[in-house]
């Protein structure tokens, strides 16, 4: 599986109109998750982030959001930020335009949030100026690798660890798939970016309706 665990700087510099990382002048970074909420994932991460006073950002796929609204909704009253990943996680590469809009606006009846990020990283390049009029693109130029299965924990840690800077949007999954990996090495990854002198903050959303 090939990757980047950092995003390299040209593509930052190709798609400027995108969000890849915030301020550098203040040692923040910012934890999100992908493709919830999920049944015990969802909410074993929330009772990771109460107890380190920590606050992040899910980006949610729509069906699972209609599946589990209650999940939603705790992540909301937890002080955490929501944002949308698409009603079916669909991929921008493989779907064409008018499709791909359709599929990230049926997933805003359930995600009240400006937020979008694209599902795998892939946006659909000739729908990029219409979402853009709606939402905030929301990459990320740190990848935790928590859903390669072929990586040990140690690894997915130093994916971070090694990679964090200010300002940092960094990437994990609270998906059944990623489950055991994940909420093995969140609580850890956090305490080393605080002895490292980091604080968390959620990404600011607007609602879209």
């Amino acid at each position: 599986m090939r990757y980047w665990v950092k995003t390299p700087t040209i593509f930052k510099r190709l798609f400027p109109k995108i969000v890849w990382n915030f301020s550098e002048k203040e040692q923040k970074v910012f934890l999100t998750f992908d493709d919830g909420p999920s049944t015990n994932v969802t909410d074993s991460i929330l009772t990771i982030l109460e107890q380190e006073k920590v606050r992040a950002t899910f980006f949610c796929i729509g069906k699972n959001v209609k599946k589990n609204p209650e999940l939603a909704d705790k992540i909301l009253k937890k002080g955490h930020s929501i944002g949308n990943h698409s009603m079916t996680h669909v991929n921008g590469w493989r779907t064409r335009k008018n499709s791909y809009l359709r599929n990230i606006n049926d997933a805003s009846e359930y995600i009240n949030s400006n937020l979008f990020r694209p599902p795998f990283g892939r946006f659909n390049l000739y729908s990029l100026d219409q979402i853009l009029k709606k939402y905030k693109l929301v990459m990320w130029d740190v990848l935790s690798g928590d859903f390669d299965e072929k990586i040990e924990e140690k690894a997915v840690i130093n994916n971070v660890i090694k990679n964090v800077a200010n300002g940092s949007i960094i990437v994990f999954h609270d998906n059944n798939k990623s489950k055991e990996k994940t909420l093995s090495v969140l609580i850890k990854t956090i305490k080393k970016l605080k002895e490292k002198g980091f604080s968390f903050e959620a990404i600011p959303f607007n609602p879209v309706r």
